[in-house]
């Protein structure tokens, strides 16, 4: 029996066995779910070695820990430099987020500034199944979603959250735009929680295909493209005040005739909106957007760090196994004796399989989970990759060269970010 019919099964029993349901019900009630995320810890690790990163990421999941049970909530887990925490009372929750951000200046307080920490914070609140060691159901999911867009030193909630917060006048909140759910049509409001050290929430692009449209954003009008050369610097500049600019080895406006691995017409930018997208034009060569903040991985997304390029592969149908009984994707992957997602990558003839077998898997030339060590354009710790809730997230170390994911006929491209346009990186400015 192949695994996809395993996982039917699991899902057709499921829902044929009413006394399994009706336990899973048992546990089924409304929280405040809440995902924290440590950045900087990579280039900590890098610093001052394994054994003092790790006492520090302990150090600091224990003062947020020490936050959380203030405030009356649960931490259900640490993964990681992440932690995961449930609330009943959706306004202490916000009080806990932001009282975190507050310890974490004290924290940082006795440090050098290379040696600062900051964590990010996304919180949501809905139904889910709620146990001693996990939660599952889309409240999860999209507390994932939302933690995941947030940058250092954030807090960003939902709208569900909102709702049940906005009466309370300690709360400053600013509305930063929406994002769309991994797998539903329809998308929701975020919104930024102000906080003593940082009193102005300011929206900011974030992630590349995460945000569908940004809060009171300035009309583009014209935007500039920068041709970067191989150690960084910008070589030539093109100003583009029609709001559309094609690149190709041949058509278009900017063409790069030596370049063997462009199309004739590669891509296009434009702009539609507020921000400016590019369209992939080269049929099966790609176009691959550089990620400056956290990814929500699709099934056969393309991803290249350094020079090494990957599919990745997940299995929809476990995800949704493991959400209607409860199970953890670990457990599941055990009874299917098979990763519920991977990475495929080497030649056609004779691919290579990365499975994702932990809720964190590293990628980098000399650290990691997978290693490189002869990739000279992979740094020494380059991305990683998590799975929260139903989803994996992609998200770059701070790389040197970067980690790209391959255009889907067309995605938004975030002020700074740069685009690989077959052998050419291009940068979008305003």
């Amino acid at each position: 029996m192949s695994p996809e019919n395993s996982v039917t099964e699991i899902i057709s029993a499921a829902r044929k066995n009413p006394a399994l349901l009706s336990e899973l019900e048992r546990f089924r009630r409304d929280v405040t779910v809440m995902f924290t995320d440590i950045k900087g810890s990579t280039s900590y690790f890098e610093k001052h070695g394994d054994i003092a990163g790790m006492m520090m990421v302990d150090e600091c999941n224990e003062l947020l820990r020490k936050c959380v049970e203030a405030r009356r909530g649960h931490v259900v887990k640490t993964i990681g430099d992440s932690l995961m925490a449930i609330f009943d009372d959706s306004v202490e929750s916000v009080r806990a987020a932001i009282e975190m951000q507050d310890a974490m200046v004290r924290f940082n307080a006795p440090k050098p500034p290379s040696d600062w920490i900051a964590i990010r914070i996304g919180l949501n609140y809905g139904s889910g199944i709620v146990k001693t060691n996990d939660v599952f159901g889309d409240v999860v999911n999209v507390a994932s979603r939302v933690e995941s867009i947030t940058q250092a030193e954030q807090i960003v909630i939902s709208d569900t959250v909102r709702e049940r917060v906005a009466q309370h006048s300690e709360f400053r909140l600013s509305h930063i735009g929406r994002f769309a759910l991994k797998g539903k049509e329809e998308s929701r409001d975020l919104y930024e929680v102000a906080w003593q050290s940082k009193p102005t929430p300011v929206a900011s692009h974030t992630t590349v295909h995460t945000l569908v449209s940004m809060a009171k954003a300035a009309r583009v009008k014209s935007f500039r493209i920068q041709h970067l050369k191989h150690d960084g610097s910008v070589g030539t500049e093109k100003e583009v005040k029609t709001g559309v600019l094609t690149v190709g080895s041949h058509k278009g406006e900017w063409t790069f005739p030596g370049d063997a691995e462009l199309a004739a017409e590669h891509a296009r930018f434009a702009v539609e909106g507020d921000q400016v997208v590019v369209h992939d034009l080269s049929g099966d060569r790609g176009v691959f957007v550089r990620l400056i903040s956290v990814y929500t991985l699709q099934d056969r997304d393309e991803i290249v760090m350094g020079q090494q390029k990957f599919t990745f592969h997940e299995k929809p149908l476990a995800m949704a196994a493991a959400a209607m009984t409860g199970t953890q994707l670990v457990d599941l992957s055990a009874i299917l004796n098979e990763p519920i997602a991977e990475l495929v990558g080497g030649a056609a003839g004779d691919p290579k399989h990365f499975p994702l077998s932990d809720d964190s898997v590293a990628w980098g030339r000399s650290k990691g989970t997978y290693t490189f060590p002869d990739d000279r354009f992979m740094s020494g710790a380059h991305c990683r990759i998590y799975q929260r809730g139903e989803n994996f997230f992609l998200e770059d170390m701070g790389s040197r060269n970067g980690t790209f994911v391959r255009v889907r006929g067309k995605a938004p491209v975030p002020v700074g970010s740069s685009v690989r346009v077959g052998g050419q990186i291009l940068r979008v400015q305003f």
